[in-house]
């Protein structure tokens, strides 16, 4: 099965794609702006808001193509979390959070809503950024598929400067987010497979939202930490996984199934 790659070129549907999903996200944050919901009830309300989304669009899928492997939701390659370290330097990075403590003191009830926001953002950002936007590129190469999708994933965080975070905040996202999207997208080009990185998209998400709150200082070092390790396993991942492959690897286009 294949998208109508045909009629429309990758850069039309990447547009569309990011679009729809930037509306969806503008849409959560406002929904809680503009009612004064905060705390657990604001994180599930803008959760429910992107599940909408995950099951807007898996529907669509799966009523158009008879099939969501093409959008990533196939089991990992086997062998692949080796090749992948694991996905230890991952945990490590997310784990890093809580050199600044835990934040448990608003009780359980918010810590589960924090999960349900997390999965939900971890599950719709990686169906758009590697599922739909890195998998259409991948016939362009590698390079680009990861650079489209890792760029679009970390400019997407201007979306934080609508929701009140000030310019000195949101860069340092950007390249994070640039980082983390070049990691993921290496991890969905092995496996072959975006439901890891759905997980782990959530995991340090979750361990981001209840985590304390540090010192300016501190958070900088964590930060500067933080990134240089998704930098390095991102360059070990490609000279062990990428580089070698770009010219053997061929992908459908699109929509595709094992």
């Amino acid at each position: 099965m294949e998208c109508d790659k045909k009629k429309d070129g990758p850069i039309l549907k990447t547009v569309i794609a990011t679009v729809l999903l930037l509306l969806f996200f503008f849409m959560q944050g406002t929904v809680a702006r503009v009612n004064n919901i905060t705390g657990a009830e604001s994180a599930f309300v803008r959760g429910s808001v992107i599940w909408c989304l995950v099951i807007i669009t898996l529907t669509y899928f799966g009523i158009r193509y008879g099939s969501l492997s093409g959008v990533g939701f196939r089991k990992p390659k086997q062998g692949s979390a080796r090749k992948l370290l694991y996905f230890i330097p991952l945990f490590v990075v997310a784990l890093l959070h809580f050199v600044t403590g835990l934040s448990l003191s608003r009780g359980v009830g918010l810590i589960v809503a924090y999960l349900y926001f997390s999965l939900s953002v971890g599950v719709a950002e990686e169906i758009y950024f590697r599922g739909i936007i890195c998998n259409m590129w991948l016939e362009k190469g590698l390079m680009k598929a990861m650079l489209v999708s890792s760029i679009l994933f970390g400019l997407c965080h201007l979306l934080n400067l609508v929701t009140g975070s000030n310019l000195s905040k949101t860069i340092p996202q950007i390249c994070f987010a640039l980082a983390y999207g070049l990691v993921f997208a290496m991890i969905f080009y092995v496996g072959k497979s975006v439901i890891v990185c759905m997980l782990l998209h959530a995991f340090h998400d979750l361990c981001s939202f209840i985590s304390g709150s540090g010192t300016k200082q501190l958070n900088i070092i964590l930060g500067a930490v933080q990134f240089m390790i998704l930098v390095a396993y991102f360059i070990y991942l490609y000279r062990n996984n990428g580089y070698s492959d770009l010219q053997e690897e061929s992908y459908d286009k699109g929509i595709t199934d094992d």
